[in-house]
Parts: structure tokens; sequence; C-alpha cells
């Protein structure tokens, strides 16, 4: 994060999560960790008289412990299979072993890298399996279920979605005469320039929900009732881009883009951290997932969460962007059979709750989001944008990494002081370049 201004929304979203779930280690343990994995792989085949399924999963630290639970609860639960874990928190990592046959029978990803997955002959399509087993979609929320779906086909399935709400400051709200969050996109424009404060041309704190920016960006841009499109129709220029953009300018133009890059680009480089700019209280509002709960709780912040804010001419709709954790199984995996055991087992058994339950999770099955052992530990504000709120996710295409680079490169524009126009310009002929 500390490379640019901003990561694309796919990639910042991934970062987050990977750090969210304590996935962060030294390179020399992930090499020995990879190289450990593949011998496991290697060695695939019998023990102690059951078929191993080599689970290569992105979860360390102690969300890696309770994977390890769930997965001693799941062999214990037959004697066909037997699931062995791997910690692996790179992604490249696990793909380079899928590619070059060396990898796991199942490991776990992001619904936006599914597409692309699919494109690549890297994950294998479900539907042979889901045929047999008779699965109902309508188990699993609309959006969580689709993001894994790839021209009519499933390559994955939904194991928890992360979903975005709207953190406040109320010290620095009430300092600036506030005594509620913003109720319309509108209020939170007009509140988020009333609360930044610059001093000798620097600012000082950020009034806006600029940071993180990955998250910011698409979120702002629903709050208008539109999207970034489907993978056979792009809509970068949609009317809620726009106005983010026109909304991003007008406060570049009143304070400053240097002091604004350089607040947003070392904020962006804190991230979670105790220099964070919302958990120093530093910084007033702020968009982001249910893992920042927590770490705003153990800061000491009097801070709020409510539901993102639409547009006036929305009413009373309200949107969040959606990011799926899934599991899949690789096309080179050698047991694919054992490896749907196991996939059923943490999506569609027992292991789905378990996993909820232990990692404080919020559930992709609808099902579960009334049970009261789940979301008892949940914030309540998420379990309200699950339950309400239109979940919307970016075009699933395998040319996603690229259609958010070109968004990137627009907000980039904008921030630099270039003109919204001339931004959705340029944006324009690189999404017809990659598109086509």
């Amino acid at each position: 994060m500390k490379k640019g201004l901003f990561l694309s929304v796919t990639a910042i979203m991934a970062a987050a999560l990977l750090s969210a779930c304590g996935a962060s280690k030294s390179a020399e343990t992930e090499l020995s960790e990879k190289e450990s994995g593949e011998e496991k792989t290697a060695d695939a085949g019998k023990g102690d008289g059951q078929e191993v399924v080599n689970f290569w999963y992105l979860w360390g630290g102690e969300e890696g412990k309770r994977i390890e639970e769930i997965i001693d609860s799941y062999n214990k639960s037959q004697d066909r299979y037997k699931v062995v874990g791997l910690s692996t928190p790179d992604q490249q990592k696990v793909i380079a072993g899928i590619s070059g046959g060396s990898g796991p029978d199942i490991t776990d990803d992001f619904g936006s890298n599914i597409s692309n997955y699919a494109a690549q002959n890297i994950a294998l399509p479900l539907e042979e399996y889901i045929e047999k087993e008779k699965l109902d979609r309508k188990l699993f929320l609309d959006s969580a279920i689709a993001q894994q779906e790839v021209d009519g086909k499933l390559y994955a399935l939904p194991i928890s979605s992360n979903v975005m709400a709207l953190y406040y400051n109320k010290k620095l709200l009430q300092e600036g005469g506030y005594t509620e969050p913003p109720k319309t996109m509108e209020e939170l424009q007009e509140m988020s320039k009333k609360l930044t404060k610059v001093e000798n041309g620097t600012l000082k704190e950020l009034g806006a929900p600029f940071v993180p920016g990955g998250y910011a960006w698409p979120c702002l841009s629903y709050a208008a009732g539109t999207n970034f499109g489907t993978p056979d129709q792009l809509t970068p220029d949609n009317e809620g881009f726009r106005k983010t953009l026109d909304y991003l300018s007008d406060y570049v133009k009143e304070f400053g883009a240097s002091s604004v890059n350089s607040y947003i680009s070392s904020g962006n480089s804190k991230l979670n951290t105790a220099q964070d700019p919302f958990l120093s209280g530093e910084q007033a509002l702020r968009i982001d997932g249910p893992w920042f709960y927590d770490m705003a709780k153990d800061a000491g912040l009097d801070f709020g969460v409510t539901m993102i804010p639409s547009y006036a001419s929305q009413g009373e709709k309200h949107y969040s962007y959606l990011e799926t954790s899934n599991l899949y199984i690789p096309s080179t995996a050698k047991n694919k059979d054992g490896a749907w055991d196991f996939l059923k087992y943490m999506t569609l058994g027992e292991g789905a709750k378990d996993f909820a339950v232990k990692n404080v999770q919020l559930p992709a099955r609808r099902d579960l989001l009334t049970d009261p052992d789940l979301m008892e530990g949940t914030n309540e504000v998420y379990r309200e944008v699950l339950s309400d709120a239109e979940l919307v996710t970016m075009p699933n295409a395998p040319f996603l990494k690229e259609y958010s680079a070109a968004i990137n490169s627009a907000v980039d524009s904008v921030l630099l002081g270039g003109s919204p126009e001339e931004a959705l310009s340029e944006m324009k002929k690189s999404v017809d370049a990659i598109s086509r």
C-alpha cells in the first residue's frame, strides 16, 4: 500500500482482508511452509487408511489455528478422507503451485479473483458436483453466490461476506457542531469538508472517508444507485462515479492537491496500525469492513457505525460493496472428490457455522444470518447491511484487474488536480481497449 496513492479496488480489499486475518508472515516462514506444502502434496494418497486432501489456506496467526480446529472436526466427522492443512498466506505461491501441478486439492481466495481463475483454468468448474448434490443456490445470498459464477458455471462457493459501513468519530463530529452522522451522501460531502482541518497548508485532520481509498471509491459511487456494469456491458462513466469524482475534485480544490495527496498517501501506508488516521483520532469519517470494528474499539475511540448513506434521490435505499471469501478446487487437484467433500462441509455443512463463529465472520448463507450463536459476536450494523442493503460487486470479468486499474487512474488524476471530465475520457479509452 506504500507504492502508490491507491491500490486497485480488488487489490486493496485483498490486502486488507489478509491483514485482518492475521496472515502476515516472514518470507522465510512462507518459503518453508510452501516447500513443506509441496512435500505434503507430493505425498498425497493414503493417510492412516484415508485419502489425503491437501488444503492450503491464506489465513494465518490465530485465525490459522482456528482453521486447523475446523479441519480436525471434519476429520473426526468421517473416516474416508484426511484433510491436511497448511497456512500459505501468499496467493501467488498458491497459484504457482496449482499451475505447476504441485499445489493443493482445495484452497481459499476472494470472489473477485474467480473470473480470472476460471479464464486461466486454475479453478475447476463445480457443475458436476453441484448437480449431484442438487444444490439450491438460494441457500446463499444472491450477490455472494453470483460472485462465484462465470458464464453460468460456479467455480467456487462462498464462505463469508465482507461488506462495508461508515465509521464516525463522535468527538470530531461534536467539535464540528454535529450530533449525528450524515443521513444522505449530500450531507456526508458537506460534513466532510467542515470536519477537515488544515494548518499552515498542511492537512491535520481528514474529514472525508478517503482512507482506505480502495473501499471509498466503489461505495461512494454505488450511493447513487449505479454500478460499474457487467462483463458484457461495462459502465465506467456511471452517474455514481461521476458524482464521486466531482466530490473529490471539489475537495481537492478547497484543501489543495498537495496537502490532500500527502495525507491520503501517508494514511494508506499506516492502515490498521497505531498511526492509522482514524485509530489515532485524526479522521472523522471512515468506510471500512467488520474487521475494523474491534480495532477501533481497542484504540479507545468514542465512535459509532452506521450504514453508508445514499444520495437523497435514492430515498431509504442503501448500498454496499461486497467481497466474498470462498473455497475452490484447483484444476490440477489430485483428489477432487475428497476436496469436494471438504468444500461441502465448509460451505454447506457444519463447517460454515463453525468458521463464522470462531472467526467472527459474516456468513454468505441466508440461514445463518439469524443464527443467534453466530450473529452474537458481529456488529449489528453489518448484519443490517447484509439483510437490508443492496450488495454490489465489481463486474465478474477476467479483465477486472485492468478495469480496476483504469478506475484507480481516474481517481489519481483528479487527486492530482485534473478535471473529472478529462479523467473519465482517459478512463473510457482504457476500458474500451481492455474489453474488446
